[in-house]
């Protein structure tokens, strides 16, 4: 049972990282973005660096370090402003660490139960965020997929799909998603939230009015 690496033919393709907080962000607008407008979105995982807390201020720290302070003290206040905008809770936003068995469970969800991917990455990005959730953890992992699917309607095989996933994470499964992270990058993707349409690479939710723009065939006034 193989799941494929490949980006399909969707109109817009959006990569997040669980563990990067301005993905979180983008999660339900992007969301909204596609209902609203009928769009098809494919959805992918890619690994970035995890956002880094602001320095703790110095006797001596020169200018650099201050700036350097000061922007990861404003990016989080960003944050935390459009987190509560959105009534989305973010316990720790310089957490770090590994996320493979969650990337893993997302392809096997987007190849196999596509109409449940949303509410499976809705799910996993609040629990993640929540700190109820361990995206190294495929035995988590694998709960979730069973919370929200069973194969064959109620069993397959006498195996949920949570076990299914487990059998082709422990297989194939490494190989598939080194293959997608190559692909990202050879496409330009190196941060997330990006957006990929008609061969362009846009990081940040703020790009959503361009993108519409482009896909409602670059008409009317470009909106810069």
């Amino acid at each position: 049972m193989s799941v494929q690496a490949g980006m399909t033919d969707a109109e817009l393709t959006i990569v997040l990282d669980i563990r990067y907080p301005q993905a979180f962000l983008a999660l339900q607008p992007a969301m909204n973005f596609s209902k609203e407008h009928g769009v098809l979105v494919d959805w992918l995982p890619h690994s970035v660096s995890s956002l880094k807390a602001p320095e703790q201020p110095g006797v001596e720290e020169d200018r650099g370090v201050r700036h350097r302070r000061f922007r990861a003290e404003q990016i989080a206040r960003e944050i935390e402003v459009y987190a509560e905008a959105q009534g989305l809770v973010l316990r720790d936003l310089y957490r770090a660490g590994d996320s493979s068995a969650f990337e893993l469970g997302w392809l096997w969800m987007r190849h196999h139960h596509r109409q449940q991917l949303e509410d499976f990455l809705c799910e996993a990005f609040r629990a993640y965020w929540a700190i109820e959730f361990d995206p190294t953890n495929a035995s988590e992992v694998a709960i979730l997929i069973d919370s929200l699917v069973v194969v064959g309607g109620d069993r397959a095989g006498g195996r949920l799909g949570g076990e299914l996933f487990r059998a082709w994470a422990q297989s194939e499964g490494v190989a598939v998603l080194e293959g997608l992270a190559e692909a990202l990058r050879a496409e330009g993707v190196f941060g997330v939230p990006s957006y990929l349409v008609e061969g362009e690479v846009f990081l940040g939710r703020q790009h959503l009015p361009m993108i519409e723009w482009i896909l409602a065939g670059r008409r009317g006034r470009v909106p810069i």
